[in-house]
């Protein structure tokens, strides 16, 4: 393992809909903080209101490129050149109105701003088939960004039916837009990223349904490698993870011997473990152990602290994955006393450790987590940034995978329940009293798989 003053008035529309919010600045100026309930979010972000500075345009969408672009999920950069509403196509634009309304009635809980949403989504579908009966549409990157746009929107709200055929209908789309237009015509920095975009959102369609990877998205991976740093772990974690997928495929249709099936986990494991062990300084972590009196922090007397959410956030896929492959091997030597059914709990059971230490420099306000708090905040009386909100956000999916490990030993299990009811009752961050309300439910036998969860908390719409 490497360690490494007084508020002006709103806009007729903000007043009417009783939104007060702070806009943030443009891409390329500092973010500002977005401050919310320690307890829970309130029906409006407590900031002032409604005053645009640089453009003409409705403040959720200020949110969304200032919080869910620039901050947590910046695979969708390639968005930033339609900032300005006034100069993005209409039924581009409807999308990301659209998308945006999602992600702060997501955060809000706001039905009004959904309905509006959709609206703007129906509007926008309805736009976008028109625009696609003109040819050179196709020629264009901008098509596919609306339809991720569209899709994520879908995503965000979980409206989807529960069909795989459902979750594919914008991503099918898309992949059929990227036929038509050649794979060839795709080399601009904007255009590589909504590939990559599309790729890893079909990669996490194929494998919540344990399906094969399509064709396309192999074609679109050997395409992109040649502008991309194959060394890199993120990049070799991506290749491992379409291995990963096409074998869970697999096994659920083909059925696999327990022979065969033990020893592809096997080996997919340990290129996993290569990855981890021979990560580069950049991709490093600091690793600070506590004294006996903060012990009760962590689960181990240490925690971990990584350079950024998304360097945590990959780490902590690298281990999901890890365990999930411990668990099919386990499961297959279950009436075994197998050596390798062993090292699998072993493993597991380490992975868990590394899980539960990424979580004290998110969620320990008295302590690591002490400068991620709005400046003037005490650890007794203090609210939090959206920022500090995805921090924790993105615990929940390895921290439920841990937990429900068969190698999670009893009091990882106990902590990691209880780490999870605080960030739901702290941070205000509802799908953690979901995760927790599942793991408290579940016994030996009947167990909600990790990839059900992943759908259940909306882990479609922020994959970073």
């Amino acid at each position: 393992m490497v360690f490494r003053g007084k508020p002006s008035k709103a806009c007729q529309r903000c007043r009417d809909r009783k939104l007060r919010v702070r806009l943030p600045l443009p891409v390329g100026r500092s973010t500002p903080s977005l401050k919310v309930s320690s307890a829970t979010f309130n029906d409006h972000l407590a900031a002032p209101a409604c005053e645009l500075e640089y453009f003409a345009m409705d403040i959720e969408r200020q949110l969304f490129f200032s919080y869910y672009i620039a901050d947590f999920s910046r695979a969708w950069d390639f968005l930033y050149r339609h900032f300005d509403p006034k100069t993005a196509p209409e039924h581009l634009s409807l999308s990301i109105d659209a998308a945006s309304l999602a992600f702060l009635s997501h955060h809000v809980n706001s039905p009004s701003a959904q309905s509006l949403g959709r609206q703007k989504y129906i509007s926008a579908l309805r736009k976008t088939n028109k625009v696609l009966q003109d040819p050179t549409t196709l020629q264009q990157t901008i098509a596919l960004e609306t339809s991720l746009l569209l899709d994520l929107f879908e995503k965000i709200t979980d409206s989807r039916p529960n069909s795989a055929v459902s979750q594919r209908a914008h991503i099918d789309g898309a992949l059929a837009l990227v036929r038509l237009r050649g794979l060839q015509h795709f080399t601009d920095p904007g255009g590589l990223k909504a590939l990559t975009r599309l790729a890893l959102n079909a990669v996490v369609i194929s494998i919540t349904n344990r399906e094969s990877i399509p064709e396309d998205i192999i074609k679109i991976r050997e395409h992109t490698a040649s502008y991309t740093d194959i060394s890199d772990p993120k990049w070799l974690l991506s290749g491992i993870t379409l291995k990963v997928t096409n074998l869970l495929s697999e096994i659920t249709t083909s059925g696999l011997t327990a022979e065969e099936k033990v020893r592809r986990c096997v080996a997919l494991e340990r290129q996993l473990e290569i990855i981890d062990n021979e990560a580069p300084p950049k991709w490093s972590y600091e690793r600070i152990h506590v004294t006996e009196e903060q012990g009760d922090t962590t689960l181990d007397g240490y925690y971990d602290v990584y350079s950024s959410r998304m360097d945590t956030q990959m780490w902590n896929v690298l281990r999901f994955i890890r365990i999930v492959l411990c668990d099919e091997i386990i499961e297959s030597c279950a009436n075994t006393d197998d050596e390798t059914s062993q090292h699998a709990m072993e493993t597991a059971a380490l992975v868990v450790g590394e899980v539960c230490a990424t979580v004290p420099q998110m969620t320990d306000c008295n302590g690591p987590a002490a400068h991620r708090l709005p400046e003037g905040s005490s650890a007794n009386l203090h609210t939090h940034t959206l920022s500090h909100f995805f921090d924790t956000y993105i615990l929940l999916l390895g921290l439920y995978a841990a937990a429900w490990s068969r190698g999670c030993p009893e009091r990882a299990r106990i902590w990691i329940i209880k780490q999870l009811d605080r960030i739901a009752e702290h941070f205000g961050v509802k799908e953690a009293a979901k995760v927790a309300a599942i793991l408290k439910l579940q016994d030996g036998k009947a167990r909600t798989g990790p990839w059900d969860v992943y759908r259940l908390i909306g882990s479609y719409a922020f994959a970073a």
